[in-house]
């Protein structure tokens, strides 16, 4: 699927004069560019998506579906979280979830980027 997004961007002179060299078609060799770009920023993304996931997996010793499910479902859990882990876990459960979505968000993004190729 393309979107017809008309941007213009200048390309440095001496990239220009060395493409013809290796492909007539500027259009695919920008396209590929971006791509490549994409990829690397997304899993960028996604890795520090992560890291701070794993982290509060390990704050808490659990996923975040066990510990969501727990919250909701067990007072004593909750006592036991303020009084022993942290009384920020409220803080800690939206930035969680923050995580756990954008994770599925830019994997879902990547695996589309991915399938054009």
């Amino acid at each position: 699927m393309e979107a017809n997004i008309s941007k213009s961007i200048i390309i440095n002179n001496s990239y220009a004069e060395l493409l013809p060299s290796f492909n007539d078609d500027l259009q695919s060799a920008v396209d590929a560019a971006l791509q490549r770009y994409l990829i690397d920023e997304i899993a960028a993304k996604i890795a520090g998506l992560k890291k701070q996931e794993k982290l509060f997996r390990l704050k808490y010793g659990c996923d975040y579906k066990t510990f969501s499910q727990r919250i909701a479902e067990d007072e004593e859990y909750i006592n036991q979280i303020e009084n022993s882990i942290s009384k920020l876990w409220e803080s800690d459960l939206a930035d969680w979830e923050f995580c756990e979505k954008g994770i599925n968000d830019w994997t879902r993004k990547l695996q589309s980027i991915l399938l054009l190729s």
